[in-house]
């Protein structure tokens, strides 16, 4: 089996965390880490990987197949359009950029150079994500009605010494917000109308620190999400799902679905539902049974599904256009903010043939 060389572009607090995962990968090698801070360099040290603060260097002499870009967002365009024009496939941190004009710059570079093109909303590859999208798209809630979304935390203040993430673009609605998106677009359907609500009066910075959304879904269903993350909560995804290491896993539910057959807790799979349809009301029992799940951590299955579309075997899960479909839907909350109206996401651009 070929051994594919790898790149980590970007040593920040994810792109560690790729870069670990590639180290202990039998499907391929960490070549390189290229971060412009040279304190990085230990961390490569560490991981026995070669070290570089420029992007141009790293790739004239390590020639890797493939890199993870994990730069702060603003940069992901850039770097990424870089990394195409010098044919290397594209693992490309969330959101996959900045803006939806940097975001088309990206993915016709990608298209341009014949490169794959691949955006990390990685808890696609979750099975509890996976589970709680069969049960709504095989029926078994009957018909979707609606969803309730939680994500709340606590950031410590250390959080905000960089600096980036003190200015718009920085703040939950576009790092934390649009992970849940895109598992309700993955999970419900395509999004098609957004409202929402921002606030900054917890911290007084440029940034939001909490949201309010409520989404119109294209099969008719509603969701509504809260965000913020300014305070102390049990219910977040990394906080309930137990797959992030770094969070105290609480047990408790982030998401809610409910059908018209059956509602569904997430992540502890519980399906509500009456045990006689021909009982069926508020004044009947509801019964309760949890689907199980068995875990796995989405950053490595992730990681190996890049190597198999590096090697042709798979198709990118999360293409750069339906990452655009994302990041549309998450803009769409600052421009209804901004209008006071709902927002239809802006469409995104057309694909491939074969897409």
């Amino acid at each position: 089996m070929h051994t594919i060389k790898l790149a980590v572009i970007g040593a920040g607090l994810i792109g560690r965390r790729h870069a670990r995962i590639a180290m202990e990968s039998p499907r391929c090698r960490l070549v390189a880490l290229c971060d412009p801070d040279p304190d990085c360099q230990s961390l490569a040290r560490e991981l026995g990987s070669g070290f570089y603060t420029d992007l141009e260097e790293m790739i004239d002499k390590e020639t890797p197949d493939g890199v993870i870009i994990a730069t702060p967002t603003e940069l992901h365009a850039e770097v990424g359009s870089r990394c195409a024009e010098r044919r290397m496939h594209l693992l490309v941190e969330k959101p996959i950029a900045s803006s939806l004009e940097q975001a088309y710059r990206l993915v016709e570079a990608a298209d341009r150079n014949d490169v794959q093109l691949m955006v990390g909303h990685h808890r696609r590859f979750s099975p509890l994500i996976q589970t709680a999208r069969d049960i709504v798209q095989r029926g078994e809630l009957g018909r979707l009605v609606a969803v309730s979304a939680l994500w709340l935390a606590l950031k410590p203040g250390a959080y905000f010494e960089t600096g980036w993430r003190t200015r718009p673009g920085g703040g939950p609605v576009l790092i934390n917000l649009i992970h849940d998106i895109d598992s309700l677009r993955y999970i419900c359907g395509e999004i098609d109308r957004v409202y929402g609500e921002t606030s900054a009066a917890v911290r007084g910075l440029e940034v939001e620190d909490t949201a309010s959304v409520v989404v119109h879904f294209e099969n008719g269903a509603l969701g509504t999400i809260i965000l913020s993350d300014a305070v102390p909560s049990p219910w977040s995804y990394e906080a309930t799902a137990g797959e992030n290491p770094a969070f105290f896993n609480t047990n408790e539910n982030c998401y809610h679905f409910f059908g018209t057959e059956a509602s569904l807790t997430f992540p502890r799979m519980e399906i509500w539902r009456y045990e006689n349809a021909g009982k069926s009301g508020w004044q009947y029992p509801l019964t309760r049974k949890a689907r199980p799940v068995e875990p796995q951590d989405p950053l490595v299955a992730q990681l190996d599904h890049f190597c198999q579309v590096i090697t042709g075997e798979e198709s990118p899960r999360v293409t750069g256009r339906d990452a655009v479909k994302t990041l549309s839907c998450t803009i769409a909350v600052f421009e209804a903010c901004r209008k006071k109206a709902a927002v239809n996401p802006e469409a995104p651009i057309p694909g491939r043939p074969s897409e």
